[in-house]
């Protein structure tokens, strides 16, 4: 009888792949309520201890940007910088509730300039340009809602609770 040596790094690899067909193929692992499965963009344990990220897929990505948006607001009251991202011509958390005191950064990620404006004159940005930030230090209590002027279908909202 004949042994087969695998080297380490082989059997490493042989067995993220074998857990990752079993992982994909267990009765109802990943099931939606369609009955499809979609692993996309979730990460998995490998064998010591690294992590594999799985492709994100259009239709992955949709469904967490839909459950974002119903989502409850992002709670940062005991924090002192929080950030908004601009991207995907939205404002992410679209809500954002602070105490007193606490910064507020939104940068843009989009690859179009955005704007950071309140619907009440309260602050607005200048156009943010890709990789650009624009900062407010929250001080007055209440709901400032804002939107993008240059495109006006976004909004978000900065709730200061003292």
């Amino acid at each position: 009888m004949r042994r087969l040596l695998i080297p380490p790094s082989a059997a490493a690899a042989i067995a993220a792949g074998f857990l990752l067909i079993t992982a994909l193929s267990a009765p109802g692992a990943g099931a939606a309520p369609g009955g499809t499965r979609d692993h996309a963009g979730s990460t998995m344990q490998m064998p010591g201890g690294g992590t594999m990220q799985m492709p994100s897929s259009p239709a992955a990505d949709a469904r967490a940007a839909a459950a974002a948006d119903r989502a409850p607001a992002a709670v940062e009251m005991h924090k002192k910088v929080v950030d908004v991202t601009i991207s995907n011509f939205a404002f992410k958390p679209k809500r954002v509730i602070v105490s007193p005191g606490t910064r507020v950064v939104w940068t843009n990620k989009d690859s179009e300039p955005h704007t950071v404006t309140s619907d009440h004159p309260a602050f607005a940005s200048q156009a943010l340009n890709t990789g650009s930030h624009f900062t407010l230090v929250a001080h007055k209590t209440g709901t400032f809602t804002y939107h993008c002027q240059i495109h006006p279908f976004m909004h978000g909202a900065l709730v200061v609770k003292g």
